[in-house]
């Protein structure tokens, strides 16, 4: 992301999933930014495509620094050996029009590809692929991360490893990537897919816990909603791997010339919110997770017909960095459960759904998982200091040596990372 590339606009309300605003102003910023904005000390809030579920990347009365992808393709760097150095506010979409071309692909890909490259791998970033090939951030070699002084600084697996692993999944809270170095894959543009309907969610989980015993399986997802429950399973290649006598299944083109709906030509949410969580638990447990999920959709506000189940499976390579606030687990396969749901925006609508979401969030921490920190995740002091430990104290003190008090201060983590 080159400083020509970044806008900011200085925002007098909440935008976002829950909210609305109306723009001060937007304008470039000089050269010297985006460091000498950071190293101001001017109250900030870092976000990437603005894609919220929650309003985690909105301010009041701060300055909203985001991306602007529109040049950041051209700023993509060869580096050899599957390498690639990319600008962080370039899109997935743009990533991949551009590695395409050069026979290349990232693991994982969001199902949204316009969302930003830096704004997902603050999160951690997960896809139908992670069944293969883990989180988006168990892709990165190296960031480029800026502190509260402005200073930029090169973090890997070797070089300011603690950053690296504060930095990925850690929500911008110590600093904004600026560029990214990723590990690509051969690009293999069909996929054989196999969908299968199923009863119920339980037997959605269940087939889950089956698919993600196997180690061949390349694609997968399950998902509930408009009265069907669904799987796909899917296989690189154009050769069918599995039988297809009886099933439903069909070869298919993956290509980001499909992603054809620009953000521009969306209607924002007028009378809905748009509230969404994932909770990611061990494999054994997915049932008792989709359950729980399952026990909400008959009760307001979740029984409209625009709300989600979505399950994934996310296996880890052997040598996964083990970062600090990524939904990350001891045991290399788990599941991710999320919940999508719009509701309706009167305050008591919008309560009784943060409560659910409490609720979920404290039933994945007792099976031994971790709330996705992307979305609805209240998290109070107690829980944050049980799914974090050393590495909250940890957040403080480096939010302090970095001189970032100023950068994201509103985040749940953040405040409960300066109580601890």
């Amino acid at each position: 992301m080159s400083a020509a590339d970044v806008s900011v606009t200085d925002f007098d309300a909440d935008f976002g999933g829950l909210y609305r605003a109306t723009p001060r102003a937007v304008h470039r910023l000089p050269s010297a930014f985006p460091a000498a904005l950071l190293g101001s000390g001017r109250p900030l809030t870092l976000r990437g495509s603005g894609h919220s579920c929650a309003g985690q990347t909105v301010t009041d009365d701060e300055l909203l620094v985001t991306y602007a992808p529109d040049t950041a393709i051209r700023e993509i760097r060869d580096l050899g050996d599957g390498l690639f150095e990319v600008p962080a506010g370039a899109s997935w979409l743009g990533l991949e029009w551009y590695l395409n071309r050069q026979g290349r692909t990232f693991p994982i890909l969001p199902d949204h590809l316009h969302m930003s490259v830096g704004g997902t791998l603050s999160v951690g970033g997960a896809g139908v692929e992670s069944i293969r090939s883990g989180w988006q951030i168990d892709h990165v070699e190296r960031i480029q991360l800026i502190d509260g002084t402005g200073r930029s600084r090169w973090c890997s697996r070797t070089e300011h490893e603690e950053l690296f692993r504060f930095a990925l999944g850690g929500l911008g809270t110590v600093g904004l990537i600026e560029r990214v170095v990723l590990r690509t894959a051969d690009h293999e543009p069909h996929v054989h897919e196999h969908r299968a309907d199923h009863a119920s969610l339980g037997e959605l989980a269940e087939h889950t816990i089956r698919v993600a015993d196997r180690t061949d399986v390349d694609i997968y997802s399950g998902m509930a909603g408009r009265g069907r429950i669904r799987s796909v399973t899917g296989w690189r290649g154009s050769r069918p791997a599995q039988p297809c006598d009886g099933e439903d299944c069909a070869v298919i083109t993956q290509s980001p010339m499909k992603e054809i709906d620009p953000p521009a030509t969306w209607q924002p949410l007028v009378d809905r919110a748009r509230m969404w969580a994932d909770y990611v638990v061990p494999v054994d447990h997915c049932v008792s997770m989709v359950e729980t999920v399952a026990a909400q959709l008959d009760r307001a506000p979740f029984d409209g017909p625009a709300t989600r189940v979505y399950i994934l499976v996310v296996r880890r390579p052997a040598d996964a960095v083990p970062f600090a606030f990524a939904p990350v687990l001891p045991a290399p396969v788990s599941v991710g459960v999320g919940l999508y749901a719009t509701v309706d925006r009167a305050p008591d609508a919008v309560a009784d759904a943060r409560k659910t979401f409490r609720d979920l969030q404290r039933r994945c921490c007792e099976l031994g998982g971790r709330p996705y920190l992307y979305g609805v995740a209240d998290l109070d002091d107690a829980k944050a200091t049980g799914l974090y430990g050393d590495d909250l104290n940890r957040l403080a003190e480096l939010r302090s040596s970095l001189r970032l008090e100023h950068v994201n201060a509103q985040l749940p983590i953040v405040r409960a990372a300066g109580r601890t």
